[in-house]
C-alpha cells in the first residue's frame, strides 16, 4: 500500500425492510436518512438504540484516478454481512464481521462517486438463542443488555493505491529457533495487472531493542493475475520475542516491498516477533522453555468495538501486568487489530477463539471455511497469537449447557483441520473444553464457592488429573439479582475473590504435574452492573483483582485447606507450599513465616523456612500445619514472605463450628 484515501467521516444511514435497487436509483426517498460518523455501530445512535436487521449506508466523494495504478476499496469490518456498490456497480460483499476485504475498483472510479453498502445484522432467535452467525459473544451473552445488536460499519473504509502489482497477503513464520539462529518461512500472494519482472524485498529492523538488521531480496517474474511465492531462509544473531515476565518482547519493524526497475509498486509493513510456541500434553513451551500460563478470559472493553482505542488497550495491559498475567483468551470474539499490536508490544500471549457460537446450527460450511482463512490472514503474523480455538465449550454461562451435536462437532473439526493446514506450527484446539479421556484438551469448571467447590479436589487425584492439564475457564461467582444493594455487592466480590484463590492455589500446586496453564473467567466486564469480572465496566479493579494479583505472583506461598468448615475437636492439617515461576539462575533466598492463631488471637502454631528458589521449579511443600481445633470461631492462618524488598501476606480463615 503506497497511498490511501480515508472514506471515514459522516455517512447517511437508512433502515429498510428489504434491499432493492430503489436505494441507488433516481427514485430514492430523501426522508428517513440519519447521519453517523463512521466507524460506528448503529445502536450508538438514539434513533436505532434497539434496532436489528437491515440498513443502507451511502456516501459521496470526489476522486481523480491516475494512469497505470490499481485502486482497491478496503472495507475494514462490518457487522455482520454486506454488499457494496460503487456508482451503481455491484463490487462484491462478504459475511463475517471481523476481517477486512478489498475490491479492485479501478474500472469504476469517476471524478464524482457514490459508495453504497447494504448491511445486515440479524437479531437473536427466539428464547434468547443466538442467531446462526459467526459473531461469538455478540450473537448473545448473559452480560449483554437486552436488545443489543452490534450492527454497523465498525472499521475504517478507505481506498488503497498501488502500482501495477500489489501484495494481496503475506505470512512470515518462525519454523525453527535455536539460540540466536532462526529459520523463517515467507509466503506471499501478489496480484499483477500485467506481466512484469520485479524484486520482492524483505527488511527486518529492530524496533524496541538494539540489534542486527536483515534484508532479503527475492526476484519474481509476475504473470497477470494472482502469483504465489514461498521462501525459507535462516537468520543469525536474532533476538526472540518473549512474554514480559520472561524477558523482552523483541519486535522487528518488518517491511515487504515490490520493487520494479523504476519505482516501488507496493509496501506492506508490520512488527514481527521471532518465537516458537508449542503445547506438549497441554504444557506450553515458549522458545523451547516450559511456561506456566497465568491469565484470564478477555471480553471487549466496550459494548461497541468501534469506539475502543489503543489507549483503552494500554490501560487494560497495565492492569494485566499488575496482576502478573502472561496470557489472555479472546473469549468468543475477535478484537480490533490495535489489540493484537498492543499485545505484541506488551509481551502478552493471546489464545484466540474463532467467533463460532457453541451449538449454533450452521449450514454454510464454505463461508465458515472462508472466515477461518480470514482470521489466519488477519492474525497469523502476530507473535502474541499462540493458540487457535474454533468453538468454546469450556464455559458454563449458556442457558442450557450440554454436549454439542455430532453435526456441530463435524463442522468444528473441519474448520480446525483447515487452520492446522494453513499453519502447522501453531496449536489448534477445535472444540475447547470437550475431549475424550486420553485427549489433551483444556477444561472448564464451575463449582460454586463455598457449597460445592471442594468437589473440584476429585480431579487432583488418579486418572482424573488429565482434566486439570490446562483449565481455561474457572472462577465464576454468579452475581444474581435478588439483592442489588451494596451489601450484596460486597458479599459477591468477596465470594469471587475466595473462588479465584481456591482454584489458583490448587492449580499452582500441580504446576507442570500436570497443569500447564490457568485462565479465569473473566478479566473485564462488558457492561455496568454485577458481573463475573475482576475489573468492572468502568475499568476499576474489584476485590477479585487483588486476589489474582496475589495468587499470580511469580513467587507465591499458599496453603491447601481441605474444607471450608470444621467441627470442634477436628485435627486441622494443611500443607504450606512454595511456587516460583522466575527463570533467573541464582535467585536470592526467600524467608517464609507461617503463623496460626485461634479465634481469641492466641498463637497456636508457627514455623519459618529459608527457601532457595530454583528457576521455574515445580511447586514444593515446605511443611504442614497440624493443630487440633478446640475453639469455636475463626482461626487465622497467616503466611508472610519477603519478595525482593516487598513484604507479602496471604491470609486464610478457618471456620470452626
Amino acid at each position: 500500500m503506497l497511498a490511501k484515501m480515508d472514506l471515514d467521516g459522516v455517512w447517511e444511514l437508512h433502515p429498510v425492510a428489504e434491499f432493492s435497487s430503489l436505494w441507488w436509483s433516481e427514485d430514492v426517498p430523501n426522508e428517513g436518512w440519519v447521519e453517523q460518523e463512521l466507524p460506528g455501530q448503529w445502536q450508538e445512535l438514539e434513533a436505532f438504540s434497539r434496532y436489528a436487521g437491515k440498513m443502507v449506508y451511502r456516501r459521496n466523494f470526489r476522486f481523480t484516478p491516475e494512469p497505470d495504478r490499481i485502486y482497491r476499496l478496503e472495507i475494514g469490518g462490518v457487522f455482520y454481512k454486506y454488499r457494496v456498490y460503487l456508482n451503481n456497480f455491484a463490487i462484491g460483499g462478504q459475511e463475517g464481521y471481523f476481517y477486512p476485504a478489498c475490491y479492485n475498483i479501478t474500472p469504476y472510479l469517476r471524478d464524482e462517486n457514490q459508495i453504497l453498502l447494504e448491511v445486515e445484522s440479524p437479531a437473536q432467535q427466539g428464547d434468547g438463542l443466538p442467531a446462526p452467525v459467526a459473531t461469538g459473544i455478540f450473537a448473545g451473552h448473559p452480560m449483554l443488555p437486552e436488545g443489543f445488536n452490534p450492527g454497523g460499519i465498525w472499521r475504517p473504509v478507505r481506498i488503497l493505491s498501488s502500482g501495477p502489482a500489489f501484495i494481496e497477503r503475506w505470512h512470515l513464520h518462525t519454523v525453527e529457533l535455536a539460540g540466536d539462529e532462526a529459520t523463517l518461512s515467507l509466503k506471499v500472494e501478489v496480484y499483477a495487472a500485467r506481466p512484469a519482472a520485479v524484486n520482492l524485498q524483505l527488511q527486518l529492523t529492530p524496533h524496541n531493542f538494539a540489534g542486527q538488521s536483515y534484508q532479503r531480496v527475492f526476484p519474481l517474474q509476475l504473470e497477470k493475475g494472482s502469483n504465489q511465492y514461498e521462501a525459507r531462509f535462516t537468520l543469525h544473531g536474532v533476538r526472540p520475542w518473549q512474554t514480559w515476565d520472561r524477558g523482552q518482547p523483541c519486535l522487528y519493524r518488518t517491511s515487504l516491498a515490490i520493487q520494479a526497475a523504476d519505482a516501488t509498486w507496493d509496501v506492506q509493513e508490520f512488527r514481527f516477533g521471532i518465537r516458537t510456541f508449542t503445547l506438549q500434553n497441554m504444557i506450553p513451551y515458549l522458545n523451547d522453555q516450559r511456561l506456566l500460563v497465568k491469565g484470564s478470559n478477555y471480553l471487549p472493553p466496550a459494548l461497541y468495538l468501534s469506539k475502543v482505542t489503543r489507549e483503552d488497550y494500554q490501560r487494560e495491559i497495565a492492569l494485566l501486568k499488575q496482576s502478573h498475567q502472561n496470557m489472555v483468551r479472546c473469549y468468543q470474539h475477535v478484537e480490533k487489530p490495535e489489540f493484537y499490536q498492543a499485545m505484541d508490544e506488551a509481551g502478552i500471549l493471546v489464545w484466540q477463539d474463532f467467533p463460532l457460537p457453541a451449538g449454533a446450527a450452521f449450514t454454510n460450511l464454505t463461508n465458515l471455511l472462508h472466515q477461518v482463512e480470514a482470521v489466519y490472514n488477519l492474525l497469523g503474523n502476530h507473535p502474541s497469537v499462540a493458540i487457535w480455538t474454533i468453538s468454546n465449550q469450556s464455559g458454563f454461562e449458556t442457558p442450557v449447557p450440554g454436549r454439542p451435536s455430532a453435526g456441530f462437532r463435524r463442522v468444528v473439526q473441519k474448520l480446525g483441520q483447515r487452520l492446522a493446514e494453513l499453519e502447522p506450527g501453531r496449536p489448534v484446539i477445535p472444540l475447547s473444553g470437550q475431549g475424550l479421556l486420553r485427549e489433551a484438551v483444556d477444561t472448564g469448571f464451575n463449582y460454586q464457592y463455598p457449597e460445592e467447590i471442594y468437589r473440584f479436589d476429585q480431579y487432583r487425584r488418579g486418572v482424573k488429573q488429565h482434566r486439570i492439564r490446562f483449565v481455561s475457564w474457572f472462577g465464576q461467582a454468579a452475581p444474581g439479582s435478588a439483592e442489588p444493594d451494596e451489601r450484596f455487592r460486597a458479599r459477591s466480590q468477596k465470594q469471587q475473590a475466595e473462588t479465584l484463590r481456591f482454584y489458583i492455589d490448587r492449580l499452582r500446586f500441580h504446576k507442570y504435574k500436570p497443569t500447564g496453564g490457568m485462565l479465569f473467567f473473566c478479566f473485564r466486564a462488558l457492561d455496568t452492573g454485577l458481573s463475573w469480572s475482576v475489573v468492572n465496566g468502568q475499568g476499576e479493579p474489584k476485590e477479585g483483582f487483588a486476589a489474582v494479583t496475589l495468587c499470580y505472583r511469580p513467587v507465591y506461598i499458599f496453603a491447601l485447606l481441605p474444607r471450608e468448615h470444621y467441627r470442634i475437636g477436628t485435627l486441622f492439617q494443611a500443607p504450606i507450599c512454595f511456587s516460583n515461576d522466575r527463570i533467573d539462575p541464582g535467585q536470592p533466598p526467600v524467608l517464609v513465616k507461617a503463623r496460626l492463631t485461634d479465634p481469641r488471637g492466641q498463637l497456636v502454631w508457627k514455623e519459618q523456612w529459608t527457601v532457595q528458589p530454583q528457576p521455574d521449579e515445580e511447586t514444593r511443600i515446605l511443611g504442614e500445619v497440624s493443630v487440633m481445633l478446640m475453639t469455636k470461631g475463626v482461626y487465622r492462618l497467616n503466611l508472610n514472605w519477603v519478595d525482593g524488598e516487598e513484604s507479602v501476606e496471604n491470609d486464610y480463615r478457618i471456620r470452626v463450628e
